[in-house]
Parts: C-alpha cells; sequence; structure tokens
C-alpha cells in the first residue's frame, strides 16, 4: 500500500487502557512507533482511563490499535464516555484532546522555581555579589540541585517517564538513568563556580537536546508526562515545559559569551 493509499483509508480511533504509568506507556509507545499501520498517536494518562489515541492505516482500525497494545501486554477497550446522554436533536459536544491549561497543575514546579530563586537571592547576600551574572550562577545551580533530588527519589520512574521524550534517552536508557546524577554535579559546580566556560557548555548542550524532545512532543499534543520533578509529580508536558527548557538554554549561552569575554 502506499503511502497516499494509506492515508486515505486511515482512521482515527481511541481506546481506554489498564496502563497505569509512564513506564507501562514507554511499552506501548515502542509498539506504535514500530507499527507501519500507525500514522500519528497520541496517550492521556493524566485521565483515569489511560487513553490511547492512534491514526491506523487500515479498514480496521479499532482492532489494529488492540492487537498493537496487547503485544506490549496491556488491554485496550472501547473508550467510554463520562459525558451525561444528549437528546437526538442537540449535537454532541466535541472531547478535548487535551487538558486545558490550569495553574494549579503546574504548582509544585512553580513553587520549585520560586524556591530556587530566594536560594540565588540568599546566596548573593551570603558571597556579597549582588550582580546579574551571579544571581545567574546561583539560580542555575540551585535549579539543577532541587530537580535532581526529586529525580533521585526514584531514578527508575524517572529514567521511564524521561525516556518517552528525550530525543536521547529514547536510545540509550543509560543516559536517562545517569541524567539526574549530570545535574546534581552541574549544581554543585554552578554554585561553587567551577570551571564556568566547561559548565555552561555542558548545561547548553545537554539543555538544547532535551528542548528538541520537549518541542516535538507538544507539537504532536501527546499527553505525556513531564519528567522536570521526577516521578514525584504527574506534571502534562506543555509549553511550560519548552519555556523552562528555553529560559536554562539562553542563561547558559549569556554564560558563555560572558566567560569567553
Amino acid at each position: 500500500m502506499s503511502t497516499l493509499e494509506a492515508t486515505a483509508s486511515s482512521s482515527t480511533v481511541s481506546v481506554q487502557t489498564n496502563m497505569r504509568c509512564n513506564s507501562c506507556l514507554s511499552k506501548v509507545r515502542a509498539e506504535l512507533e514500530n507499527s507501519p499501520e500507525v500514522l500519528d498517536w497520541s496517550a492521556d494518562l493524566s485521565d483515569p482511563r489511560k487513553i490511547v489515541t492512534a491514526k491506523i492505516a487500515s479498514d480496521q482500525p479499532f482492532e489494529v490499535l488492540q492487537r498493537i497494545v496487547k503485544r506490549a501486554g496491556y488491554v485496550a477497550t472501547p473508550l467510554e464516555t463520562r459525558r451525561p446522554a444528549q437528546s437526538a436533536s442537540e449535537p454532541a459536544p466535541q472531547e478535548d484532546e487535551r487538558p486545558s491549561f490550569s495553574i494549579a497543575t503546574y504548582r509544585p514546579l512553580l513553587l520549585v522555581i520560586a524556591y530556587v530563586a530566594a536560594f540565588s537571592v540568599l546566596m548573593c547576600w551570603a558571597s556579597g555579589v549582588w550582580t546579574a551574572s551571579g544571581w545567574m550562577r546561583y539560580f542555575m545551580g540551585g535549579f539543577f540541585l532541587g530537580f535532581a533530588f526529586f529525580k533521585l527519589l526514584d531514578v527508575s520512574a524517572f529514567a521511564d517517564a524521561f525516556s518517552t521524550y528525550d530525543v536521547v534517552a529514547k536510545q540509550f536508557r543509560t543516559y536517562a538513568v545517569l541524567y539526574p546524577f549530570i545535574e546534581l554535579g552541574l549544581g554543585a559546580a554552578y554554585v561553587l563556580g567551577l570551571q564556568p566556560l566547561f559548565v555552561n557548555s555542558v548545561t547548553a548542550l545537554a539543555m538544547g537536546v532535551g528542548l528538541v524532545g520537549v518541542v516535538a512532543a507538544v507539537r504532536r499534543k501527546q499527553a505525556i508526562q513531564c519528567a522536570c520533578l521526577g516521578a514525584v509529580f504527574n506534571l502534562p508536558m506543555s509549553a511550560v515545559t519548552v519555556v523552562e527548557n528555553s529560559v536554562m538554554v539562553a542563561m547558559a549561552t549569556l554564560a558563555i559569551f560572558a566567560a569567553a569575554h
């Protein structure tokens, strides 16, 4: 079947599954991405039904999706709506593919960033260095130390979540497992002021590579967990994550130019 023919006969279907976490999703993802019938897909673990939606190039799209999920070791059943019944004359409302943005959803992330900002102010006060570059160095140090802490609470669960979207972690799980320790080392180096050119270069590279995966996940509207705070909080991947990574890349790049001149 040609690509044009496959696209013409494709259908988008949704199923509810018995997945529980990002480790489950990583197994299903591998099967979905290795199946030629799947043209596009997304998953929503924030929904209690653990929904998988896929565009399938087949005359029997539900059966194909059900078989793919089963190969990963899970069960897929027809999606049960949670909406009240509609009258015959009333048009059915459209389901949102992604949950709407809510500040409350990102409260843990915003709180951690507020703590990191306060930490950087206290470090400037303690050192007597009140410069933008000094505050930025302490902020980046506090950022990595704080975020590494949450990842280290459950390294394996973090690695499972991280591997669902990071382009390097998808290929090399060892990188996902080592990533919290990389952040821990970067945080200590920033606070101690060690090798600023090297440390900022590593930061720009690591966060830049991470940004590629984050942007791809957001553009594909994949409802997956952001692993920035490890597996402790179920934060959805969104533009907030893109901004977070972008700011860190920008700060590291500015610091590189400052260190080089």
